[in-house]
């Protein structure tokens, strides 16, 4: 028998609150990877959700540790004592009217949900022979540092501000369908 690893615990946890969730009927889960990269030896697990009733905003969570994480972890010593955990990341795919009023104010919704202690990082898209009026924004929030098992209690924390930042987003006026 093998001991899991942060990563396969902290998956673990976040994919048991996210499905409960949904069988709750608060969210809809709309899709799930978990991809381990035998080249790298990386994992990455993703799963994407909305609320049940919500057609303007989707959300992603993002776990991912490579072959640093892993071996730090594996042949625990000092120096490498700061390699061991794994990045989250939440993305959320947004799309809204073209009007550069509505950037800060996405920003501020992230902050105040998440904090000021993270990265919030808005990239816009649009189709260039398209609806010009319209854009697709992904919004990466970043928390900057590796997550480690001795904060796997936060992710429930983590959990509750997922729902929060989409219950915020569904009352807003200027999302568009998704």
């Amino acid at each position: 028998m093998f001991d899991p690893t942060a990563y396969e615990n902290m998956r673990t946890v976040m994919e048991g609150f996210i499905y409960d969730r949904d069988l709750e009927g608060g969210i809809l889960v709309l899709d799930r990877n978990d991809i381990f990269n035998s080249s790298k030896l990386s994992r990455n697990y993703t799963v994407t959700f909305r609320l049940k009733d919500q057609q303007n905003a989707k959300i992603m969570f993002e776990l991912s540790a490579d072959l640093q994480n892993l071996s730090a972890e594996l042949l625990a010593s000092g120096e490498n004592e700061n390699l061991v955990g794994s990045s989250i990341y939440i993305h959320l795919f947004l799309r809204h009217k073209k009007d550069e009023s509505i950037y800060p104010i996405l920003q501020n919704l992230m902050e105040d949900i998440w904090g000021k202690d993270i990265t919030v990082l808005q990239e816009i898209s649009f189709p260039p022979l398209g609806f010009k009026q319209v854009v697709n924004n992904h919004i990466t929030i970043d928390f900057k540092r590796l997550i480690t098992e001795e904060q796997i209690d936060d992710m429930v924390t983590m959990m509750e501000f997922m729902e929060r930042t989409l219950h915020s987003l569904h009352s807003i006026d200027f999302l568009l369908t998704v």
